[in-house]
């Protein structure tokens, strides 16, 4: 399944998270230790103790009501404008995916409902959210807000976010793509005042969500780009301080702890802070803690809520 052939922009569906309650290792170790025929019963029951979640992500620039997209898709139906367009921009390329359900809106929810009905029904029961603040301010938050949120059917699937802080070039915009200058629109990077204002409006609109993703109560947020991250907060020592204060902050807001991840990919290495993070081969998987098992995105800690 690919986005351009569903209308849902999953990124991977091998970007799973595989949560296994400490009962289930001790289990695990036990049946080391017994008979041919108690080991099979106990990894019958292991296999009844053990929860998998799977988490896939969803890139929100398939809409058609959020204003912020019309300069990079000035045909108001969002990112499908690059679908469309594609051998418009690149003459002799052959590009002949047409999206099943057509070129759809994901911030109506009656989208969402068949999108989530679709997910759910084939396994997937967490969106992960590429979540953008730019200028100052949220951008494509409308297929969450006006379309997963308000679905009918949202009570079947968590959410949580993954703030993409990284910046915007123009490959974004479908005039400039084809130059492949890199030219910066938007710097993804913020200071440690807008770091604390992107924080405290997340915990407060949507931490606090009874369908946001919980692992033991604590509320799932994952980082992007963490030198973009530490570049704007001033270094590594300021950085590691403000996400002591976030999770403190998430903490005065009633829940017992942050659940932080990020994502790993080329430089993006994990520092002092962080609980978790995903990469391509989970046993050089430097984030892992000793408690912790990392099968490919996102560490397994305790059961989810």
């Amino acid at each position: 399944m690919n986005r351009y052939m569903s209308g849902i922009a999953l990124a991977a569906l091998t970007a799973a998270s595989l949560l296994i309650t400490p009962n289930t290792q001790a289990q695990t170790t036990k049946t080391r230790k017994t008979s041919r025929t108690e080991t099979a019963n106990n990894t019958a029951e292991v296999r009844q103790q053990r929860r998998y979640d799977v988490a896939a992500y969803l890139y929100p620039a398939y809409a058609s009501d959020d204003e912020r997209l019309r300069p990079f898709w000035p045909m108001g139906i969002g990112e499908w404008e690059t679908v469309m367009t594609m051998q418009q921009r690149y003459p002799g390329h052959y590009w002949n995916r047409k999206p099943l359900w057509g070129y759809i809106n994901e911030a109506d929810p009656a989208v969402m409902e068949m999108e989530i009905e679709q997910a759910t029904r084939h396994g997937i029961d967490i969106f992960i959210f590429d979540w953008y603040w730019y200028d100052g301010r949220p951008f494509m938050e409308t297929t969450l807000d006006n379309g997963f949120l308000k679905a009918g059917n949202v009570d079947k699937m968590r959410f949580y976010l993954m703030w993409a802080n990284h910046d915007v070039l123009n490959l974004w915009d479908t005039r400039l793509a084809r130059y492949n200058e890199n030219n910066v629109i938007w710097q993804g990077k913020v200071d440690r005042e807008e770091f604390e204002k992107i924080c405290r409006r997340n915990i407060e609109k949507y931490f606090k969500h009874p369908q946001y993703y919980k692992i033991d109560g604590r509320p799932v947020f994952m980082i992007y780009d963490l030198p973009n991250l530490i570049s704007g907060l001033g270094g590594v020592e300021q950085a590691a301080d403000a996400l002591k204060w976030f999770r403190d902050e998430v903490r005065r807001a009633g829940f017992p702890d942050l659940e932080l991840q990020f994502a790993m990919w080329s430089v993006n290495l994990n520092y002092s802070g962080f609980d978790s993070g995903k990469a391509g081969n989970p046993v050089t998987n430097s984030s892992a803690r000793s408690d912790s098992t990392v099968p490919h995105t996102i560490s397994s800690r305790t059961s989810p809520t």
